[in-house]
């Protein structure tokens, strides 16, 4: 029996484009479609619409006034997290269409929604973008103030946006890092500690080494060490009853992508109680980079003082000795070009991905993990454009004309990195949520996986269908593409 864990709805259209003209109204009246405004053209509101049906939601009502397809996992009165990818509201290599979730699939989706809770209950759409993102500029760009201003005149429903954060962080001319404190999320947070149960637990002696980039480590080790590995976790979520999962389809220097499983790394308050990656080389014990260097951890310790140094004459000069180091790299290469956890061999983020996905399905409005499925979700892949290269925060845009839908975040991802033209096994996130022990995330076998199409109903090889060819961020490379001859889908 194919349950609803195992549909998987990939939706391919070529000349698919998003619609720019927030709030983004559908360009047809549809006959189950709750308001009167619509536009001259929106191509998303139609796909998400198919994706829709392609999973098979309310498929006999499809294209009648009572069509109501997230009624199978809304209920009228629950409590809807909508959780997009707000990376950040700006790209220094580009535009944003390929770094966050489009306002145009926010949008469609928000409707059905708003159909499925019959005028009542209680939507919030919120994450926690990096430390340096102005949010108020982003919710701009993406539309989402346009969105809830149409809401706001057409329906009495409660809509809040939220940002998760506890504070915000920019680098001074110092070099430091200068922070903010923000209201974060209205309802408090809850530290939820996965204990002997966290996938951190196994390598919980190098404890000492857990870092995320510009942040202090001495709070780190506060919530990751031989007796916890807890996380700061929004009571927005918690609260939630259904997950809208709509993340972005992009590449990702320290977990080779970013699709569904990471995109829960977004409800979280603060990223100082996420590990990224483990100071120091393998050797050591740490999975920053590959091979010792004394260079390496000179300068790894030289960025830790910048972070949090005040005094402007020692900053200059740790940053004058910091470049000089640097340049001694064209002289005396190194060993290898890894740096701050960013390639393949990353070990702990994977890790940490996978215990928040565990504390979403399983910690119940309290903040109490517990053995049966806490709440239900949804995912709604963004790859009409996608990022490619040098993502997740410095994308090359990837035009992919694709919507990717589904249930479980672990069998989304294996689809969709092999439409990116990746080897699923070679992904280490993927691997760490099919590994999980106690709160599994996938509980059955990959070659179940139902996909469906609007190309072809059931096939065999989604490499050869749908493969966009991403290029990797650029030390991925050589690691993770799909090899000529090991190319078809075996799952």
């Amino acid at each position: 029996m194919i349950t609803n864990e195992l549909k998987v709805a990939v939706l391919k259209n070529e000349n698919l484009e998003y619609n720019q003209e927030p709030p983004f109204n559908p360009g047809i009246k549809y006959p189950e479609y709750p308001f009167n405004e619509v536009c001259e053209r929106n191509m998303p509101y139609d796909s998400i619409r198919k994706i829709l049906f392609l999973l098979e939601m309310d498929k006999r009502n499809y294209n009648e006034k009572s069509w109501n397809p997230l009624s199978e996992i809304i209920s009228s009165e629950d409590s809807v997290l909508i959780k997009p990818n707000l990376a950040r509201h700006y790209n220094s290599t580009g535009g944003t269409d390929e770094l966050v979730t489009h306002g145009s699939i926010i949008r469609a989706i928000l409707d059905y929604v708003y159909i499925a809770l019959n005028g009542r209950g209680k939507i919030k759409i919120g994450d926690a973008p990096v430390q340096d993102t102005d949010f108020i500029k982003l919710i701009k760009i993406v539309g989402i103030d346009k969105i809830i201003d149409f809401y706001n005149k057409n329906t009495e429903l409660e809509i809040e946006i939220v940002d998760f954060r506890i504070e915000k962080g920019c680098k001074g001319r110092l070099g430091n890092i200068e922070r903010e404190e923000l209201k974060g999320d209205p309802l408090g947070y809850a530290a939820i500690d996965l204990n002997i149960n966290s996938e951190l637990f196994e390598i919980s002696k190098y404890y000492k080494k857990f870092r995320v980039t510009n942040y202090h480590k001495s709070d780190m080790i506060k919530h990751h060490n031989v007796k916890r590995n807890e996380y700061l976790i929004s009571n927005s979520v918690l609260n939630a009853d259904v997950i809208i999962n709509l993340p972005k389809l992009k590449t990702h220097r320290k977990a080779g992508i970013t699709c569904a499983l990471k995109n829960m790394i977004g409800i979280n308050g603060s990223k100082n109680w996420l590990p990224h990656h483990r100071v120091g080389s393998i050797e050591m014990g740490g999975d920053e980079y590959l091979y010792r260097s004394i260079r390496k951890e000179i300068l790894t310790k030289m960025n830790e003082k910048m972070d949090n140094i005040s005094w402007k004459y020692l900053s200059s000069l740790m940053k004058i000795l910091h470049i000089l180091i640097t340049k001694t790299a064209s002289i005396f290469p190194f060993k290898d070009q890894y740096f701050e956890g960013s390639w393949y061999g990353n070990d702990t983020i994977p890790r940490t991905i996978t215990d928040i996905n565990k504390i979403i399905f399983f910690a119940d409005k309290n903040g109490v993990l517990k053995d049966e499925i806490q709440r239900k979700m949804i995912i709604i892949v963004d790859a009409i454009i996608a990022g490619e290269s040098e993502g997740p925060l410095e994308p090359s845009p990837k035009k992919c004309g694709l919507l990717v839908g589904g249930y479980n975040p672990a069998a989304v991802d294996i689809i969709c990195s092999t439409i990116m033209g990746f080897d699923y096994k070679k992904i280490p996130t993927i691997g760490s949520a099919l590994r999980s022990k106690k709160y599994k995330l996938f509980n059955h076998n990959i070659s179940d996986i139902k996909i469906l199409s609007n190309r072809r109903y059931i096939f065999d090889d989604v490499y050869e269908e749908f493969n966009c060819n991403f290029i990797p961020t650029n030390d991925w490379k050589g690691h993770i593409e799909y090899i000529k001859m090991d190319r078809k889908r075996k799952f």
